[in-house]
C-alpha cells in the first residue's frame, strides 16, 4: 500500500487541477452511497486542499 502524501509532498505541489480533480472524483466514486467517515472527510478536505492549490497555481500563471 502506497503512503499518504502529505501537503508537503513535491508530487502535491507539482499536481495539475486535472489530476487533483480526477483524485477527488475517484475517491468520492469509492464511497458512493453512503456518507463519508470523519477519517474521509479529513482526506476530502486534504484532496479539496490540493485542487485549490493547483488551480490558484494555474492562475498565477496565466496572470
Amino acid at each position: 500500500m502506497r503512503p499518504t502524501p502529505t501537503p508537503q509532498s513535491p508530487a502535491l505541489l507539482t499536481t495539475s487541477t486535472d489530476q487533483a480533480n480526477e483524485a477527488i472524483r475517484v475517491f468520492l466514486r469509492a464511497r458512493a452511497g453512503r456518507a463519508l467517515r470523519p477519517a474521509e472527510r479529513a482526506e476530502y478536505g486534504r484532496l479539496l486542499g490540493v485542487y485549490t492549490r493547483a488551480l490558484r497555481g494555474e492562475m498565477e500563471q496565466a496572470a
